[in-house]
């Protein structure tokens, strides 16, 4: 989609109280940006699922990955080399949707960094998105895995939606200022202007939010930031495209 661009996580996704259900949180939060991407996109809808944490285990590194990717239902790991790293990888798909492991050993040898990043077509397989993403939360949590969590949705803008307006930056502005009116109706935003990014060259706008029905959420400062929208202007396609993330976009657009 486009050029690529990469908005960086501001550490780890928080929750509001301690005793919040991750996995039932995520669930709740995935619903609430899916809503705001299918009103405001049309045909295919690309989404990202990371779950990702820190694991305890005294598992030797091929066990380790091993007893994650069979609870996970994915085929067999397998050790790859990453800028001077061990990194197993255990790939599957399941029901149209893909799904990678990656297991990293930290220093220590007593600890993992775990990856699980899946991808579809949020707009076919949205419900089967919903109980997957789910699955594998809970899973990985199981299995002592301190999950951190967070999903980004891609796809061209509805005709509705930017019907009379340019291509030029000052549109796509406007069109970012339809999008929060949109959101508006079901989502209580607060702009995080500092956040604020607009890019002429590549023809980007994005914004950041604090969405305080979302418990998920990454600090900015004194912020509690919970989505992060943008919309980009592809000149290869023609189209204007949206993309939304939560807590933040953290893939490239």
């Amino acid at each position: 989609m486009g050029i690529a661009l990469i908005m960086v996580m501001i550490g780890f996704s928080k929750l509001h109280g301690s005793k919040l259900d991750k996995v039932a949180a995520a669930d709740k939060q995935w619903q609430s940006v899916l809503a705001l991407a299918e009103r405001a996109s049309e045909g295919r809808l690309h989404a990202t699922v990371k779950w990702q944490g820190s694991w305890e285990s005294l598992l030797d590194p091929g066990e380790a990955a091993d007893v994650l990717s069979t609870r996970l239902g994915l085929s067999s790991p397998t050790e790859n080399a990453v800028q001077g790293h061990s990194v197993y990888i255990a790939q599957g798909s399941n029901g149209g949707i893909n799904a990678k492991l990656s297991v990293m050993p930290e220093e220590g040898g007593t600890s993992y960094y775990v990856i699980l990043l899946m991808e579809g077509d949020a707009r076919v397989n949205a419900a089967h998105f919903s109980e997957l993403q789910t699955t594998y939360g809970y899973s990985l949590q199981d299995e002592g895995v301190d999950v951190n969590w967070n999903t980004a949705l891609q796809g061209s803008v509805a005709s509705g939606l930017s019907g009379g307006l340019e291509v030029e930056g000052a549109s796509l502005q406007e069109l970012l200022n339809k999008l929060e009116q949109q959101a508006a109706s079901t989502l209580q935003l607060q702009l995080y202007s500092a956040d604020e990014y607009v890019d002429e060259e590549s023809q980007t706008v994005s914004r950041s939010y604090e969405a305080h029905e979302m418990p998920i959420y990454v600090n900015s400062g004194e912020h509690q930031i919970a989505l992060q929208m943008a919309v980009h202007y592809n000149e290869d396609s023609g189209e204007r495209e949206i993309s939304m993330g939560s807590p933040l976009l953290t893939v490239e657009y």
